[in-house]
């Protein structure tokens, strides 16, 4: 099926490499703004190795990791 303009695309535009270069010691870190994450949801859920983690935001404002 395909999205129309309209609607939000959930698929990130650049997917992360498995096993893309190992970064320098020296790297700056990358930021990436809690609000390119969570798209005007509450919670996310992020998926690390056979893990999955729920990240939500809190009515404080606060973010909340959990397993």
């Amino acid at each position: 099926m395909q999205q129309s303009h309209d609607e939000p695309d959930d698929r990130m535009a650049d997917p992360p490499a498995e096993h893309g270069p190992t970064p320098s010691p020296n790297a700056s870190p990358l930021i990436i703004a809690s609000q390119d994450l969570f798209r005007g949801r509450a919670e996310i859920w992020i998926e690390h190795g056979e893990l999955m983690y729920r990240l939500r935001r809190t009515s404080a404002g606060k973010l909340y990791l959990c397993k």
